[in-house]
């Protein structure tokens, strides 16, 4: 492996600063809080967490498509918010059974897996594109996408912490709510 660009730094940082933001934000909270009390709707600190961890495995999955030269858009799609929402319910009610202790586990792995590949990525594989399963152009397969169409590999790589801070903000608020509740 190569000496690691300054970008790989860069964004080695910003995903541990995530992770080190999500984890504050859930610390001094018992496992029995982390796994049956509702965030969002009727998902938990748990089911964020593995909702987190399903997200990174499909950009990473599609990055690696990507960087083989395919378009992970056009071997399977999400096409609006019912699909998003069917792909986000499906991913937590798979992972809905796990301990506190296995998404832990899985969220500590999705993060050395992440880690790993940014520092594998070479500088020029930053900016390889392709269709991805959410853009419009999964629905049209267009035989030369556009740019407008691809979304490159450092857009996906930056999704796994842009994600993560995203459901900090949202524990955050659900934090500040459960503090101001009456005892």
């Amino acid at each position: 492996m190569c000496a690691q660009t300054a970008r790989q730094a860069r964004f080695l940082q910003r995903l541990a600063e995530a992770r080190d933001r999500l984890l504050k934000t859930i610390a001094g909270l018992d496992a029995a809080t982390l796994s049956t009390e509702c965030v969002v709707g009727d998902w938990t600190v748990k089911d964020m967490l593995g909702h987190i961890v399903s997200w990174n495995e499909e950009f990473r999955a599609d990055i690696e498509a990507i960087l083989h030269g395919r378009h992970p858009g056009f071997e399977r799609r999400i096409s609006g918010e019912d699909d998003f929402n069917a792909w986000n319910q499906r991913w937590a009610s798979e992972k809905r059974s796990w301990t506190w202790r296995r998404i832990r586990a899985d969220f500590e792995r999705d993060y050395r897996a992440a880690s790993l590949l940014i520092r594998r990525l070479q500088p020029e594989d930053f900016r390889k594109r392709g269709v991805t399963p959410w853009k419009r152009a999964a629905l049209a397969q267009p035989a030369a996408p556009t740019t407008a169409d691809t979304e490159t590999v450092e857009t996906l790589v930056t999704y796994h912490w842009r994600h993560v801070n995203q459901h900090v903000r949202m524990l955050d608020r659900w934090r500040k709510r459960r503090v101001k509740k009456p005892a």
